[in-house]
């Protein structure tokens, strides 16, 4: 049965976009195992190799999120104005340099610099970039590719992770952190040059692989729709969206970044790694049926159900004692990491379309950021302080305020 020229073209031109979402499949790859998901591994190093406590060396954590939060404010503005590729290369570059000197921190105002540096050279080249590409090359299957990208964060925790932390107890930070800096550069440039593209029209196509109507007649470009950037950070939903969100993902960030050393404290550095490894993998899979859920209910109430099952993940997680009792709230908790983390961008672009996606997610990565920042050093404080079950409760309760906030907000106004 012969396939007919028209759709055989369509799909030709599809095929670029699922290229271009490869490649950002790549970034986020390599971006969240080697730098999101190992700070908990360096974490742990700063403690046993420089006798760090644990609250210092999760403040050092949540610098490296404020800054890498900041930057991806004005990451926003770049991105609308340069190629989206040479702003992943500046952050590639930056973050590498601050990868490496890793191994050159010995105390505490130098572990600071350092994660200044890298957490700068992260928001260059983390989620604001990555899902405004996504964003840009597809329209109705957004939820979808949103979901195959970012499967990509949790995929290098799961492979990524284990082998840098190996490599990490086997020797120490000091020796592997510059090694670890040239395979991350070289893994991150493949991907970003060989695969992405800024703007579909860049090879004459919109989004979701449509032909440009006006490529023949020189018809000049329509700006892309949506809500402006002033108008849109005013509005009551992005307000309570961003709020609940700082405090829901501020919970999750302080209980991920910790979760490998609650685990080693109660079961040993091996079953520390596996722990890491399911809640990576879980999320992968719970991603997947979100971003398919997501086409066919309201994103809103998809949104709270899982921030519920968050706050059920972290009770799980502060009275689990025995390997299974692990296992369990890691499976319940993982079940919501991934796909709040997607809905965010989602929620935004389907609320403000994609004229000022990049600033508007942006600024709310930054308010979100500025908050994730205190979840690691918090769930420190509050261990070295009484425990990790205290601290777990602690972050189940601020994601319980944070699910408040966010009900309270309209539903996203679709254009």
């Amino acid at each position: 049965m012969n396939v007919p020229v028209a759709t055989a073209e369509h799909s030709q031109r599809s095929l670029r976009g699922w290229l271009v979402l490869s490649g950002i499949f790549g970034v986020m790859f390599v971006t969240s195992g080697m730098v999101f998901y190992a700070l908990g591994a360096f974490l742990d190093a700063f403690v046993d190799e420089q006798g760090f406590s644990t609250g210092l060396a999760g403040a050092g954590v949540g610098i490296f999120l404020l800054a890498s939060g900041l930057c991806g404010y004005y990451t926003g503005k770049l991105v609308n104005r340069f190629d989206a590729r040479w702003v992943i290369t500046a952050g590639t570059v930056i973050s590498t340099v601050g990868m490496a000197l890793l191994s050159q921190v010995r105390s505490g105002w130098q572990m600071f610099v350092v994660m200044s540096i890298f957490g700068i050279g992260f928001g260059l080249c983390g989620l604001v970039p990555t899902t405004t590409l996504v964003t840009r090359w597809f329209e109705r299957r957004r939820s979808v590719a949103m979901a195959i990208s970012s499967t990509g964060l949790s995929l290098g925790g799961i492979i990524l992770l284990p082998q840098m932390s190996v490599r990490i107890e086997a020797d120490t930070l000091i020796f592997w952190a510059p090694r670890f800096a040239v395979v991350y550069c070289v893994l991150l440039l493949i991907s970003t040059w060989f695969f992405i593209r800024a703007w579909p029209k860049d090879v004459g196509l919109q989004p979701d692989g449509g032909r440009r109507s006006n490529e023949s007649d020189g018809t000049p470009d329509r700006p892309p729709p949506g809500t402006p950037y002033q108008q849109a950070i005013r509005t009551r939903f992005f307000i309570f969206t961003a709020i609940g969100f700082v405090l829901v993902m501020s919970s999750q960030v302080g209980a991920i970044q910790h979760m490998y050393k609650l685990t080693g404290d109660r079961l040993g550095s091996d079953a520390a790694a596996g722990a890491v490894q399911v809640l990576a993998g879980t999320s992968v899979v719970a991603r997947i049926c979100g971003g398919i859920a997501a086409l066919k209910v309201s994103l809103r109430w998809l949104t709270m159900v899982l921030m519920v099952v968050q706050v059920v993940g972290l009770c799980m997680l502060a009275v689990a004692g025995s390997g299974p009792a692990i296992l369990f709230g890691v499976l319940v908790l993982g079940s919501a990491m991934g796909n709040l983390l997607m809905l965010h961008p989602l929620i935004l672009a389907d609320a403000f379309g994609v004229r000022d996606y990049p600033r508007i997610y942006g600024f709310g990565s930054l308010l979100m950021v500025s908050g994730l920042a205190g979840g690691p050093f918090l769930t420190g404080v509050l261990n070295d302080a009484y425990s990790y079950r205290s601290a777990f409760f602690a972050l189940a309760a601020i994601a319980v305020v944070g699910l408040v906030v966010y009900s309270f907000a309209d539903n996203p106004v679709r254009d």
